[in-house]
């Protein structure tokens, strides 16, 4: 018997792979490339390379009606609190911070209410999934203690949450090994995950993340930038990609991206092997 379809859809699309296949570099045309490629999930955000929006103004709320009258769901990506301190002061002077643990949380109020604003706004135009991005790690562990992070940056995490509509999927992304704040995260209502696979293996995903979680991945950077064509790692794919369907939900994307109309074509076929998992075909590549 054949299976549902694996949903799919990218987090990420450089505005050089929009140029490349003759379209204009803009949020719109997000639309149409995920509508040409079968996906199921469109992902805007308000500070997109692409084309920065306006919390204002109903942008983002046509965008949104326009991606689900195409048929698509909708998530917006906000940038964490730690991700724009970042951007904003350097990474160093913010790893600095945790040295000085006195009103760390304090440092953070800034970018928390900037992310919570987008967040909000988000809501209010109608997006059917929020994700929260703030890479707080690295392959080896979080840049900080986990009882840094549940003092300064899960309360913040929490007042954003408290603030949206309920039931409203929100979801979190980090690059780097989170396995150590993964249940802090859990707890506090984040049902949906994208994490970096070269990080958290699906041996570390069975370990820490609840099978209840939705995990919006599945597609390591190798597999869309080679080296080797995708047609040789076909049956390594199929027998991870099927694995993991198994044992989340599972809502197939990469972390990284896609950045060149190379990677958009190995995407293609990464699909394909996709279709063959939910039509119960047998091991072709």
């Amino acid at each position: 018997m054949a299976k549902r379809k694996i949903p799919r859809g990218e987090l990420w699309i450089a505005g050089e792979v929009l140029q490349e296949i003759g379209l204009p570099q803009g949020q719109e045309s997000l639309i149409a490339l995920a509508s040409s490629l079968g996906t199921d999930i469109c992902f805007f955000s308000y500070t997109s390379p692409l084309e920065n929006l306006p919390l204002q103004g109903g942008t983002m709320e046509w965008l949104v009606q326009k991606a689900h009258a195409a048929g698509l769901l909708c998530a917006v990506t906000v940038d964490g609190p730690f991700e724009r301190a970042v951007a904003e002061h350097g990474f160093m002077d913010v790893l600095y911070w945790f040295a000085q643990p006195d009103g760390l949380a304090d440092r953070f109020e800034k970018t928390a209410a900037q992310a919570a604003a987008e967040l909000t706004a988000a809501a209010r135009a109608g997006a059917d999934m929020l994700i929260l991005c703030d890479d707080i790690a690295y392959n080896h562990g979080p840049y900080f203690s986990p009882a840094q992070f549940r003092s300064a940056l899960l309360p913040l995490y929490r007042q954003m949450k408290e603030s949206l509509p309920a039931g409203l999927p929100l979801g979190f992304h980090s690059d780097g090994k989170v396995s150590a704040v993964l249940p802090l995260l859990t707890a506090e209502g984040f049902t949906v995950f994208n994490l970096e696979p070269e990080a958290m293996t699906p041996d570390e995903l069975e370990r820490c993340l609840p099978r209840q979680a939705t995990l919006l991945g599945g597609i390591p950077a190798a597999w869309l930038m080679g080296p080797g064509r995708v047609e040789e790692q076909a049956a390594e794919i199929r027998q991870c990609i099927a694995g993991l369907s198994q044992s989340y939900p599972l809502i197939l994307a990469s972390a990284c991206g896609i950045s060149s109309a190379q990677q958009l074509e190995r995407l293609k076929h990464i699909y394909r092997l996709a279709d063959q998992i939910s039509a119960g075909e047998p091991d072709l590549a």
